[in-house]
């Protein structure tokens, strides 16, 4: 019986034991953030007056009694409706660079967070009419020309969003849009919108 407990140990030692690691996202926007991690898409609310938050377990593999610390590379996207990840200089100040999609290195029994705060402003459209929309574009006021912000038909009951940039104390913009209908109408009340700064987002809701 000594004999076997002996020889247990060391097979304990040198096969090890699974370990895991977690990625945890906190939302410090006041709207929804949309990430996948290894195949499984995730969506995370905003809030006013907290951070909330989602921690996503990852499968580090086998840990051993003196060895196995390496870290496993995730894949991951995200982005939210006035949040993309942003690039910065070897002094950790951003440098305007965005992106959506990134490697995550998570180390076994730890948790990597990442704090997502607002990066830009936004609109959304909500279709609670009953004609489909064909057509959602904006203008500033230093451009007349038309940048659209769908491929496809916005179609009653479902909504759209996009980021836009941001008002700042140096950069005053004014968006006004266009929206138009699949029977044909248009519609451009929504002109000289000029507060949308940061984590600011233009509602427009069709009746």
């Amino acid at each position: 019986m000594k004999k076997f407990i002996l020889f247990i140990l060391p097979a304990l030692i040198i096969f090890g034991c699974s370990s895991e690691g977690d990625i945890k996202i906190i939302n410090r926007t006041d709207h929804y953030l949309y990430f996948n991690i290894e195949g499984t898409d995730y969506v995370l609310e905003g809030s006013e007056n907290s951070n909330p938050s989602k921690s996503v377990s990852i499968d580090t593999g086998s840990q051993f009694l003196f060895w196995g610390d390496d870290e496993t590379k995730v894949p991951m996207n995200l982005e939210g409706e006035t949040f993309m990840m942003q690039d910065s200089d070897a002094s950790g100040v951003p440098n305007g660079l965005f992106f959506t999609e990134t490697i995550l290195a998570v180390k076994p029994n730890e948790t990597l967070k990442i704090y997502c705060d607002p990066t830009h402003a936004g609109v959304k459209l909500v279709n609670n009419s009953q004609v489909s929309v064909s057509g959602f574009s904006y203008y500033t006021d230093d451009s007349d020309s038309l940048v659209s912000l769908i491929e496809y038909p916005v179609i009653s009951g479902d909504s759209i969003w996009s980021r836009l940039k941001a008002t700042t104390s140096y950069d005053s913009i004014i968006y006004s849009f266009v929206i138009e209908y699949e029977n044909g109408w248009y519609d451009s009340s929504y002109v000289n919108i000029d507060d949308l700064i940061v984590d600011e987002q233009l509602r427009i809701e069709l009746q």
